[in-house]
């Protein structure tokens, strides 16, 4: 019998995040979350052994001006706003990676922070997980530290990210900000350089991709099946990108 009259319901699109334990930004997981969730995708949040994730405290820090160019938290967009507590609220319920199934999840979004460096970006189970989205063409977005991330995957032999154009945290930020208050202590030293991460596995990286993304905190680069951002203040332009879709042609948005 058919039944007529009647409109099947779509499910949403599902994002995952995976988020660290040791220290992420706050900024750059809340704005993607809340882009996502406007736009009505799902958005499930892991971690890779099911531990509470753990903000980096500076990136909690009301800095006022300073927080338009990612350093710190504008008042709008903080735990203690009304969507930041909704934040809040979802990341009590976070789940274990390996409860991440690939073929649940239509796009991937890893938000940065220093401490991703030491528990996130070189998971090699992490890495399995990326691989599978990367054969099923699944978009790959991250901002900041961890875009590093899949220059450590490979896929026939070949890390995914050669010849593709990706961007995240320059170098020579990093060298400028870590003496200062604005990196914390225990994230010191830096356990290694996002950007020669991508280098090494062949991403096209060049020293204006990396200008560009030092003057500009908003920078995105899209190349599919990656689109990256520089970092926080890049969080919502990466999001958004998921949610139109990937152009099919390689850019670099202003």
């Amino acid at each position: 019998m058919v039944v007529t009259g009647m409109t099947q319901m779509r499910k949403p699109p599902v994002a995952a995040m995976v988020l660290s334990t040791v220290g992420y930004h706050w900024e750059e997981v809340f704005g993607a979350w809340d882009e996502l969730r406007k736009a009505g995708w799902e958005v499930r949040l892991y971690t890779v052994d099911g531990s509470p994730p753990r903000p980096d405290p500076m990136s909690l820090r009301r800095t006022g001006p300073l927080s338009w160019l990612g350093l710190g938290v504008a008042a709008s967009d903080s735990p203690e706003s009304p969507r930041g507590r909704g934040l809040a609220a979802a990341l009590e319920e976070v789940r274990p990676l390996v409860e991440l199934g690939p073929g649940e999840v239509d796009a991937l979004y890893l938000p940065g922070g220093h401490g991703c460096l030491f528990d996130v970006n070189r998971n090699p189970e992490l890495h399995a997980v990326i691989g599978e989205l990367y054969g099923a063409g699944r978009p790959l977005a991250a901002v900041c530290h961890a875009t590093s991330t899949f220059a450590f995957v490979e896929a026939d032999g070949r890390p995914i990210v050669a010849g593709k154009g990706l961007t995240g945290f320059p170098e020579i930020v990093d060298a400028l900000i870590a003496p200062t208050p604005l990196v914390a202590r225990d994230f010191l030293p830096i356990p290694f350089s996002n950007d020669r991460a991508l280098a090494d596995a062949g991403a096209d990286l060049r020293w204006y991709h990396k200008l560009l993304a030092a003057v500009n905190p908003r920078y995105v680069r899209v190349d599919p099946p990656f689109v990256t951002g520089m970092g926080p203040k890049a969080a919502r332009r990466v999001a958004r990108t998921l949610i139109h879709g990937l152009d099919t042609r390689r850019t670099d948005p202003s």
